[in-house]
């Protein structure tokens, strides 16, 4: 089925080109909105200071509280959302590379299979004591404002300050409790989030999903963008093209790709993928490996 052209303003999120498979960001905001729902190819350590109200993660939605810290691994459809403006919203957030996480483990721990497993198995959401929040805050803070590194010895700096977060990160959440999600309000956009995200690769359209569960067109629509931010067409093509950026690190031939992401023929795939990636498909299976960190 094709959905047409995408909305402006919904690219894919891609880690940063000047850095070395890691950046980190702290900030506050004394009026936000609602982040539309998206996703990356990348890990995020996400730390929710104050302000916020939801956060939701795939099919799970968590009523926010101070210091509750998120693991959201590469491809995992997540967003804030919010019933009202927020207001003196404060975060502070890591983003790690797979490879860059390999690397850090020094040969002793996968920690990409490591916080695969945890989050395969719905642990996401950890509540961190005032201390442990704020100590792993003040080294994003020491990561951001150092700036990019331009050379080994920086470099060095920057991974002994992320080998520290990632140990404090495994200390705490050994022994912190799992927050679930599960807040009930919106239960009807969210049985049908879920429902997207278990059929996303299948035809589906809006009447269909309005009718099967018993809620007319322009309420699903509505209800559903106030939600995740994105039109139910964006929301699928999204995820779409989200899997075919996954399936584009095998060695699954394109068309292949796009016939099991759910696209009707090769050509709307790459005008989609095009447009939302801001290159084509075999633009990106080329440059992927610009966004891996070499070793020898």
């Amino acid at each position: 089925m094709d959905y047409g052209t995408p909305q402006s303003g919904t690219a894919l999120t891609t880690m940063s080109r000047n850095v070395r498979g890691y950046e980190a960001f702290h900030s506050r905001t004394s009026r936000g909105r609602i982040t539309e729902y998206h996703c990356h190819d990348f890990y995020e350590f996400y730390i929710h200071i104050h302000g916020g109200q939801y956060f939701g993660l795939d099919n799970n939605l968590y009523l926010l509280k101070p210091n509750q810290f998120f693991i959201i691994p590469p491809f995992s459809m997540h967003g804030l959302s919010c019933d009202t403006e927020m207001v003196d919203y404060e975060r502070a957030y890591l983003n790690i590379s797979p490879e860059v996480l390999k690397i850090l483990g020094c040969g002793q721990l996968d920690l990409d299979q490591f916080f695969r497993s945890y989050t395969s198995q719905g642990q996401n959401s950890f509540q961190f004591g005032a201390q442990e929040a704020a100590r792993c805050v003040d080294w994003i803070r020491q990561l951001q404002s150092a700036g990019p590194a331009d050379d080994s010895l920086t470099d060095f700096q920057h991974y002994t300050i992320l080998m520290n977060f990632l140990n404090a990160v495994c200390q705490s959440i050994s022994k912190s409790s799992t927050i679930t999600g599960g807040v009930t309000s919106s239960s009807i956009i969210q049985e049908v989030l879920i429902y997207i995200n278990n059929h996303y690769t299948q035809p589906l359209k809006v009447d269909q999903l309005a009718k099967r569960f018993g809620i007319s067109i322009s309420y699903l629509s509505h209800e559903f963008a106030r939600f995740t931010n994105r039109s139910v067409y964006d929301y699928i093509l999204y995820r779409r093209v989200m899997l075919a950026r996954q399936m584009m690190q095998t060695e699954a031939s394109l068309n292949t790709i796009a016939y099991q992401c759910g696209f009707n023929d090769y050509s709307n795939f790459l005008r989609i993928f095009t447009k939302l990636v801001g290159m084509s498909p075999s633009a990106y299976r080329k440059q992927i490996d610009r966004f891996r960190v070499k070793r020898p």
